[in-house]
């Protein structure tokens, strides 16, 4: 299948962590209950995101600004990983697109999981190739073929219109020249709304925000190879994420704060971007 190896590696991050993990290991949800639909939480009043805000404020006894940073630097992390992790393993990018993203509360604090998922996939992968069932008729620019059913057209400069466009089936793959502008597509479509929302109702920087984003693309990686395979995947993707972390030795330090250091008594991130906070 499409993301055997992403699965795999997700199952075994969640043994790992004591099967506590923050997206399902196949990201297609499941049918027990308590799944939210993720467009709910950046629908005004954001009612729905205000309680998730809350209960994070009410665990970690932080302010609210302080909680919606962290409330998204759980969200943000669980959303990018399974794309970097796809790239980094098979060069096949799920994509959960902010209107089939359900959310619920969890062990993990959030656990992610779509109705349905994309996977963007190069030219030369044996998947590009694949149709299954009927086409319909398409653009001549490039190909995406949709699991169980549809074609359609794509550019890199018209991938997010792409990217929003129908898929038959629980999932499809669409086939791009370039996975790091998927993945730029698909953070402005999934979490842009919540960067925003989360800014306006929470009085929090959209940089420090994004500043999550960026390390949740760089963090997954650390284990599969050097921070340069991370770090040119971040300028690759651009705007908004790109030059938010630092080369630091082996690894890399955020050039914004998450505001876990605010907390009484915390310890501060290995990556803390403040100096006081830095271990040696």
């Amino acid at each position: 299948m499409l993301l055997d190896a992403l699965s795999r590696h997700l199952e075994g991050l969640a043994a790992e962590r004591g099967g506590v993990l923050g997206v399902l290991p196949g990201l297609v949800a499941d049918d027990s209950p308590g799944w939210i639909p993720a467009a709910d939480l950046v629908r005004e009043p954001y009612e729905v995101l205000l309680a998730f805000v809350d209960e994070t404020a009410a665990r970690w006894n932080a302010p609210r600004h302080v909680a919606a940073a962290l409330l998204w630097k759980t969200y943000g992390y669980w959303h990018t990983m399974p794309m970097v992790l796809g790239w980094a393993l098979h060069r096949r990018v799920p994509v959960m697109r902010l209107e089939d993203t359900l959310v619920r509360p969890s062990a993990a604090g959030i656990t992610l999981a779509a109705s349905r998922v994309t996977v963007a996939v190069l030219p030369d992968d044996p998947a590009a190739g694949t149709v299954i069932g009927t086409p319909t008729e398409t653009t001549a620019t490039a190909t995406a073929t949709a699991v169980g059913g549809t074609t359609a057209g794509t550019t890199a400069g018209t991938m997010a219109a792409t990217l929003a466009a129908p898929v038959s089936g629980p999932s499809g793959t669409v086939v791009v020249e370039d996975l790091a502008t998927v993945i730029r597509a698909a953070i402005l479509d999934g979490q842009r709304p919540f960067v925003q929302a989360l800014s306006a109702v929470a009085r929090v920087g959209e940089r420090t925000l994004w500043g999550s984003t960026a390390e949740a693309v760089a963090h997954p990686l650390l284990a599969l190879g050097p921070y340069a395979e991370a770090a040119r995947l971040l300028e690759e993707i651009g705007p908004p994420v790109a030059g938010l972390l630092a080369p630091d030795g082996d690894g890399y330090r955020r050039r914004t704060c998450c505001l876990w250091i605010t907390l009484p008594d915390a310890d501060p991130c290995s990556t803390c971007c403040v100096p006081a906070a830095r271990t040696p």
